[in-house]
């Protein structure tokens, strides 16, 4: 076996704790109450999928399945205002 790195996105989930997805593998996501049990989740997830891959032949996985950093950034973008939550109901941003 050959250990490498894969990048992965955890996003807040709206009902609380994290959704894991990675890039690489968009159909591969799990979740976790907290950070580090969100990992735990993508490692095993991982596993399973190139567990599945080997089992059925998949395509070989390239080095370049993690980034060496990941820019996060903000847009500012005109919503409809028929598409805007009245703000009693929307939750307040982090």
């Amino acid at each position: 076996m050959v250990k490498q790195k894969f990048t992965v996105f955890l996003m807040p989930a709206d009902e609380g704790g994290y959704q894991v997805i990675f890039p690489y593998y968009p159909n591969c996501t799990t979740d976790g109450d907290t950070l580090q049990e969100a990992l735990d989740h993508a490692k095993e997830a991982m596993e399973g999928i190139l567990e599945a891959d080997v089992k059925t032949g998949g395509d070989p996985v390239p080095h370049y399945v993690y980034a060496e950093h990941v820019v996060v950034g903000m847009v500012d973008i005109e919503v409809p205002e028929e598409l805007v939550e009245p703000l009693e109901e929307a939750a307040a941003p982090a």
